[in-house]
């Protein structure tokens, strides 16, 4: 897990927005790793995120502001992908 910034709520986001984005760092501290945990709570999270108005480039650009890097970031586009189409981008 990544360290979290002070305030996420100044980054523009909600308070139900960052509940769900610091959320979203625990899940991702293997760097959302393809395992079965990862499986069966990041497609509801990243669709539950979505539904409040946050759009992928938005949980990216939030997810590299506490500290993940660009492989993190692919992994997590390749989460979205799985969450719409049924199957893994590349």
């Amino acid at each position: 897990m990544v360290r979290k910034p002070p305030n996420v709520e100044g980054l523009g986001f909600t308070d139900e927005q960052s509940t769900l984005l610091n959320h979203l760092d625990v899940v991702g501290n293997n760097g959302w790793a393809r395992t079965s945990q990862t499986e069966a709570m990041l497609p509801p999270l990243l669709a539950e995120l979505e539904a409040t108005g946050v759009s992928l480039a938005q949980i990216q650009q939030a997810m590299a502001s506490v500290g993940y890097d660009e492989s993190d970031l692919h992994q997590l586009a390749r989460w979205d992908s799985k969450r719409r189409t049924g199957r893994f981008g590349r």
